[in-house]
């Protein structure tokens, strides 16, 4: 590639048109972006401790009237006395004449719902509630707990005060629950900012409401970002910045929410946030005129640079892009004449001998391409017909074709396997020999069809009437083990009996006939001790021997079993 002077070369070119347009153009945005920022951020700052005082005066008077109407009510004789017959009016002319209310009640000093306005409420307590237990513990009044009401059935703000009785004594709480849906209405009325949410907030930091309502963070969930940094408990208000969960800062105002002037402790705060694009954009339309006299000082600039910009780089940098499409759709590219001699007009010869050797290796891809999809479809289906054989062969080895159960290869392997369990972590396990009665005359009677058909239908029926744990296998003619893990000989042989019952009662249908037959069963627990193919095996058969000889049809343990 030959070397080109720097005057003459694209860089210089573009760097000369830019430079004209771009710095005075920077400039001016640099000293928008910051003039925007900061009045927004003052703005929003003062929107939103508005907001937020407004919340709070509206909390703060809904927790005065609750906490004199719960005051007066808990005065009533009825309460006072715990007569809860009694009590049930004043909790019905609660709920009747306070908008807010949607159900109020009386615990006594176990936590035990005893008088409630809704019904039923029998069996539901509030012992572990933080509003019960800050009452008791406090003595006065608590306001803002949230829960899934239990007996009005709905999430809902709880309320409470203590019951005294005439001696001063503390016999009960009184409770009440405002439903979110009404703070929502309550929260609806505020002259909020657009774009602004309120979030009603306890001292533990829990979520009690928030308006509008969001997927993000519901009632009940804890926002430990809002709670930390520039926040504090002492400072009745302030304001800061944090990134929100889907990453985009926020700008919040919080006040907080006192029991009236001068209580010390607060119950909560009132949190009033404005993502941070909306912000700005409030405060972007006192900008307008600002940035139309700025951007007109850069406008003749920008034009300038165009015009240079599409004479110098653009109609051939056009062409080159028509290049880049044509490599895409391997079409050999050519250059116009006088194309220039700087770098895009390097860039567009390197580029023409790109597309032709790139259109001399597609062919030869193309070509191979072919090849090897004849040979992947060939390796394909040589795959498939292996995986196919090898599947009917594990089929045909472990497999009895006849009944489906699993052979006496298998039987054999899986009890080495559950002797070696058992030796290593002391896992019981019990084994059973099971033999049809009277198989050959069977048989004999009807046909080796019918003996078949009984076969095929033990088979059918082991496998539903053991556990899951269980398995069947067919060690012989008429002969069948049942291998049951993790079982002692008194389960197993509940299981022995439960399988017996269920052969006893089937019914084979053959032809026009209907068959019928019995099992009789013997089992062995396994010892750590003995040999399982040969002591363990011979037990279960003595017992199978011992039902045979007890008159057929039944079970019977080997003498040696554990009990």
């Amino acid at each position: 590639m030959s070397r080109i002077s720097f005057l003459n070369g694209i860089y210089s070119k573009i760097m000369a048109v830019f430079l004209v347009a771009i710095v005075p153009l920077v400039l001016v945005q640099i000293w928008l972006s910051v003039a925007m920022r900061h009045d927004a951020l003052e703005h929003g700052r003062s929107l939103l401790h508005r907001a937020a005082s407004d919340a709070a005066a509206g909390q703060d008077a809904v927790a005065g009237q609750l906490r004199q109407l719960l005051s007066d009510a808990a005065a009533e004789p009825a309460l006072m006395a715990m007569d809860m017959d009694a009590a049930d009016a004043v909790l019905q002319r609660l709920v009747e004449e306070t908008s807010a209310i949607g159900n109020a009640f009386v615990c006594d000093l176990a936590g035990n719902v005893t008088a409630s306005a809704k019904k039923p409420f029998a069996g539901v307590r509030s012992d572990r509630r933080r509003y019960f237990l800050e009452a008791l513990r406090q003595g006065g009044f608590v306001a803002g707990d949230f829960a899934v009401a239990r007996v009005s059935g709905g999430p809902s703000i709880h309320f409470a005060q203590p019951i005294r009785n005439r001696s001063g004594q503390v016999v009960g709480v009184l409770g009440v629950a405002v439903p979110l849906a009404w703070y929502q209405q309550l929260f609806g009325t505020l002259d909020v900012p657009s774009g602004a949410f309120l979030a009603f907030f306890d001292v533990a930091g829990v979520l009690l409401a928030r308006f509008p309502p969001t997927q993000s963070i519901q009632s009940g969930d804890r926002f430990e970002a809002l709670f930390q940094g520039q926040f504090s408990w002492q400072q009745d208000s302030g304001s800061f910045v944090i990134p929100s969960p889907d990453g985009v800062e926020t700008l919040y105002a919080y006040k907080i929410l006192h029991l009236g002037k001068g209580a010390a402790d607060p119950y909560g705060v009132m949190f009033v946030g404005i993502p941070m694009p909306q912000a700005l954009e409030e405060a972007r339309d006192r900008m307008l005129a600002t940035a139309a006299v700025s951007a007109g000082s850069v406008v003749l600039a920008v034009l300038l640079a165009a015009v240079l910009c599409r004479a110098a780089i653009v109609n051939r940098l056009t062409v080159l892009a028509g290049f880049a499409a044509s490599l895409g759709q391997d079409r050999v590219c050519l250059l116009p004449p006088r194309f220039g001699t700087d770098e895009i007009a390097q860039l567009g010869r390197r580029m023409v001998e790109m597309s032709l050797s790139l259109h001399e290796k597609n062919e030869h891809l193309a070509a191979a391409m072919t090849s090897l999809g004849l040979e992947r479809d060939a390796l394909a289906r040589a795959v498939e017909a292996l995986r196919q054989a090898k599947e009917e062969l594990t089929r045909r080895a472990d497999y009895d074709e006849l009944t489906g159960l699993r052979n006496r290869h298998c039987f054999f392997e899986r009890l080495r396997d559950e002797m070696a369990r058992l030796r290593r972590y002391g896992t019981p396990f019990s084994l059973a020999i099971l033999d049809i009665d009277d198989f050959k005359q069977i048989n004999d009677s009807c046909g080796h069809s019918a003996g078949d058909a009984v076969l095929r239908a033990l088979g059918q029926t082991l496998g539903e009437t053991l556990r899951d744990v269980d398995e069947a296998y067919r060690v012989g003619g008429e002969e069948f083990a049942l291998v049951l893990p993790a079982t002692a000989s008194g389960q197993g042989f509940q299981v022995a009996e439960r399988v017996r019952l269920a052969v006893a009662g089937l019914t084979v249908p053959f032809g026009r006939e209907s068959l019928r037959c019995t099992v009789s069963l013997g089992l062995a627990e396994a010892d750590a001790g003995v040999d399982a193919e040969k002591d363990l095996f011979a037990a279960a058969d003595r017992a199978l021997y011992a039902a045979k000889a007890a008159g057929k049809n039944c079970s019977r343990l080997d003498p040696g079993a554990h009990g």
